[in-house]
């Protein structure tokens, strides 16, 4: 069967498999893995309809079999959790026609702690202790399952073994962690080791009792269950839990912070081996960890007792963690620890690491295209060393262009995007050595540095001689370090393309200035690969020049077929000026615009909610978006009038003639038994608005969350309050509080007000682009208003703090977010905290309050907006 397996023949396998696990003779040991095998063949037959009942029969026939039960155990854990209620029975994984999606991930867990649950006595009897230490060990893990790490507050229950849960909606669990649970009191919750499974109080100890129990029954398993243990406290409670979305605080302090308290919460290198920074329920903390729950002492135990396992692990493990801590000579030291117990690892990973913290690094950041006349700087970052030298070479531009067009000119079969590069120069002349654009060294100059201690980076702005404009490639060589490159750009001309109807518009200035340069000779050059049909291929290419006139203007009528091309222009002019802007494509169609073309419906309706039974008047407009159009081009024609409801079932639809002003007036009584929702009011194929029916049932009291009107300063606390109080007046006592603390970061765009931007959005009338490759404008600059219908980058809140406490005796509860944090990861810009607090009484009503506290950055200015016209 195993051979049928290997050579794809899963049907025959699955077949074989079945008879061997259903034979109640068949040999103990060997079932088990049978069963899994057999499993695995009907995944790969797309049959995991048909896992659960075979399991249920394979564990009927081996009921005291306790490897066969480990081994079903495994399937129900290992087996996809989503499947189909279809006609109530459950389908297991894809079903074709559908039906209500359900999630089995807590159903098959129980029923896997159910069958090991079962075996635990007959695994007592088993003299293979080694079997049975493993035994134990893979239970821990099943208790971990949907349990461990990110939903880590769930150990927090006692799992009942008793009954299988039902089948929960959807696709599973999902989501960003809000950080590790804590008790009534803000503190962290640990797990101790119960007496026994069966005394075990949730399901954190029952994990606890498994692992310890795997070590006594396998004193050769202790440091399996240490690294466990280890592996789990890290991950609640390490470092790096206060990670946002991947990003991490840097790996120094801020430059220039010498005299900055680095005692603080957040001040990582000040961290102590019996303390931690971690992100919990409530927020980020600075605690003690208790030494059984020390992830660092148990990895420590673990290297020093290396015989049973993991002691390499433990070692890179310290590494890493005092790395996360920007401790980098105690992370050194344990480098130097595992390579001399345990080599240099894999591909000399360990060595490399080592090499990473102490030895001489530097590299540059990247700059932008800098003004000529004047030496151009760059960013440089480094550390460890105490000198760097830099060579700066030419880089032959006019070299570069010619060669291309040179190919380009050559109708290559099949072009080679590495010969056509020229948006990147600086990986053709580092990545592919291309030396034959690089011209005789023009400078060199070496320069002294004060690296910091401990290993931290440090960044300096490095002022170079290179003011005559061009392209360099400018070396950095640490001494006895490394070496890192950069193409830094400085010029002096400056070249500006903008499409217009049927031509385009190109602006050659000095790049310094801004004044426009007369007679440039601005050269266009443009190609495009055309396909003949199978492998052949023909390149075709367009060249022609210009001069710019006394303005630095110069417009191109649109040849034919322009548009497929990608075009390449030149600036030169005699006294050596050189500028290239390309390969970038141009068009010269007609311009339309959409928004003073488009169609409009303008929809009121005499309330935004009604209830059933009620009547809805209704008024809707019809015109051309055309501000400087008198009248409507609808007037006296007739449309489609349509109302769908939230089901989306069509309630109205008749015909009706607008007035001279392409208006439609009209009502609609809605029936006692109206759906809730919102309903569509539109003009067929044109458009309309909508309204909303509710029913309304007064609330029996109210929750208020009580928070600073003003905004406060980033860095300092935000007290707040969250009140629940009955509409009679007296206070909501027997209730339980969840809130959660969201921040996001704020910006709130202001324009002036224009005569149209009830209909067309506000800042309809600005006409000035965005200038964001200009070095400084997003500090300065004013952005356009963006419409509506624009993409934006939508970052989800970051959740600060979420629990569930009791309220008060006074029927309130007191919350206070520490925005230290946002100061240290995202201080150069505004934020926004949102509290929202669900308060649910002992009649099981739920009612939410909400609370916004605005935290700015900088002390705010208030200026005031004149209006001279």
């Amino acid at each position: 069967m195993t051979k049928l397996m290997k050579d794809g023949n899963f049907k025959d396998a699955y077949e074989g498999f079945r008879k061997l696990t259903l034979d109640p003779a068949a040999p103990p040991a060997e079932v088990g893995d049978n069963l899994r095998d057999a499993t695995q063949c009907l995944q790969n037959l797309g049959r995991n309809n048909e896992i659960d009942a075979y399991c249920e029969q394979v564990i009927a026939v081996h009921a005291k079999n306790w490897r066969l039960l480990n081994a079903a155990a495994d399937v129900y854990l290992n087996n996809q959790h989503y499947g189909f209620m279809v006609a109530g029975q459950f389908e297991r994984g894809q079903h074709r026609g559908g039906g209500q999606v359900v999630d089995a991930s807590a159903r098959d867990r129980i029923r896997a702690l159910q069958l090991l649950s079962q075996a635990m006595p007959l695994v007592e009897a088993e003299p293979d202790k080694t079997a049975a230490a493993d035994f134990y060990l893979g239970f821990a893990r099943a208790l971990l399952s949907n349990r461990g790490y990110q939903d880590a507050w769930r150990l927090q229950y006692l799992s009942d073994l008793t009954v299988l849960p039902d089948f929960d909606p959807g696709w599973g669990y999902g989501g960003q962690t809000s950080g590790a649970p804590v008790d009534a009191e803000g503190q962290p919750i640990y797990y101790s080791v119960p007496e026994s499974f069966e005394k075990a109080t949730n399901d954190g100890q029952r994990w606890r009792w498994a692992l310890s129990h795997a070590a006594k029954l396998q004193p050769a398993k202790l440091n399996d269950t240490r690294w466990e243990l280890a592996s789990f406290c890290q991950n609640q409670f390490g470092v790096q839990t206060i990670a946002e979305y991947g990003f991490f605080i840097g790996r120094s302090p801020r430059e220039g912070d010498k005299d900055k308290d680095e005692s603080g919460t957040f001040a990582l290198h000040t961290l102590t081996e019996n303390e931690t920074i971690a992100r919990l329920a409530t927020g980020v903390r600075r605690f003690k960890l208790p030494d059984e729950f020390n992830y660092i002492k148990i990895y420590e135990q673990i290297a020093a007792d290396p015989k049973t396992g993991h002691g390499a692990d433990s070692l890179d493990a310290l590494a890493r963690e005092f790395e996360n801590r920007r401790q980098y000579s105690r992370a050194a030291e344990f480098w130097r620890a595992a390579m001399l117990a345990h080599g240099k690892g894999q591909n000399n990973f360990r060595e490399l690491q080592l090499q990473q913290i102490v030895g001489n690094w530097g590299r540059f950041d990247g700059v932008g295209t800098q003004p000529a006349g004047q030496g151009a700087t760059v960013d440089f970052r480094f550390r460890n060393g105490k000198k760097v030298s830099f060579d700066a070479r030419p880089v032959k531009i006019d070299k570069l262009l010619a060669d291309v067009k040179a190919y380009l000119k050559s109708s290559p079969a099949q072009l080679d995007w590495n010969k056509l590069n020229i948006g990147d120069i600086g990986y053709r002349l580092v990545e592919q050595d291309q030396t034959q654009y690089v011209g005789d060294r023009v400078a060199t100059w070496d320069l002294e540095l004060d690296p910091r201690e401990e290993h931290f980076d440090k960044r300096i702005t490095v002022t170079t001689p290179l003011s005559k404009a061009g392209a360099y490639l400018v070396t950095a060589s640490m001494a006895d370090g490394n070496t890192s490159k950069i193409v830094l750009w400085v010029a002096d001309t400056a070249i500006i393309k903008k499409p217009l109807v049927g031509k385009t518009f190109y602006y050659v200035a000095d790049a310094v200035t801004g004044a426009p340069i007369e007679k440039a000779n601005l050269e266009l050059f443009g190609y495009r690969q055309r396909h003949l049909g199978g492998n052949r291929y023909q390149v075709d290419v367009l060249d022609s020049s210009v001069l710019s006139d006394a303005t630095g203007q110069a417009i191109v009528p649109a040849e034919k077929d322009s548009n497929q091309y990608a075009w390449l222009a030149i600036a030169t002019t005699r006294a050596g000026r050189l500028a290239y802007l390309g390969f970038t494509h141009v068009w010269g169609g007609q311009h339309y615009d959409a928004q003073y073309n488009a169609t409009k419906v303008f929809t009121i309706t005499d309330r935004p909610v009604y209830r059933p039974d009620q009547a809805v008047h209704y008024k809707l407009w019809i015109r051309n978006a055309q501000y400087d159009q008198d009248g409507s081009d609808f007037g006296g024609k007739t449309f489609t009038l349509m109302i769908v409801n939230p089901k989306g079932d069509k309630v109205v639809e008749k015909e009706v003639t607008a007035d001279q002003f392409g208006g439609v007036e009209g009502e609609y009584k809605l029936p006692a038994d109206a759906t809730l929702g919102v309903y569509q009011l539109f003009f067929k194929d044109h458009g309309g608005g909508n309204f909303r029916v509710e029913e309304y049932k007064k609330p029996e009291f109210e929750v208020t969350v009580e928070a600073p009107k003003k905004p406060i300063m980033l860095g300092e606390k935000i007290q707040a309050k969250v009140s629940a109080k009955y509409y009679f007046g007296s206070p909501v006592t027997e209730a339980k509080v969840h809130y959660k603390v969201t921040r996001s970061a704020y910006d709130e765009p202001w324009f002036p007000v224009g005569a149209w931007d009830w209909f067309y959005g506000p800042g309809y009338w600005w006409f000035a682009y965005d200038c964001d490759w200009f070095p400084g404008w997003k500090d300065w600059g004013c952005a356009r208003p963006a419409p509506f219908w624009w993409p934006r980058r939508m970052n989800p809140p970051e959740i600060v703090a979420e629990a569930e406490v009791p309220i008060g005796a006074d029927g309130s509860i007191s919350i206070d977010v520490d925005t230290t944090l946002a100061k240290e990861i995202h201080g150069n810009e505004d934020h926004k905290y949102e509290i929202t607090a669900e308060v649910v009484d002992q009649s099981r009503r739920t009612i939410v309050g909400q609370g916004k506290v605005l935290v700015a950055r900088k002390p705010f200015k208030v200026f005031a907006w004149v209006d001279r016209g």
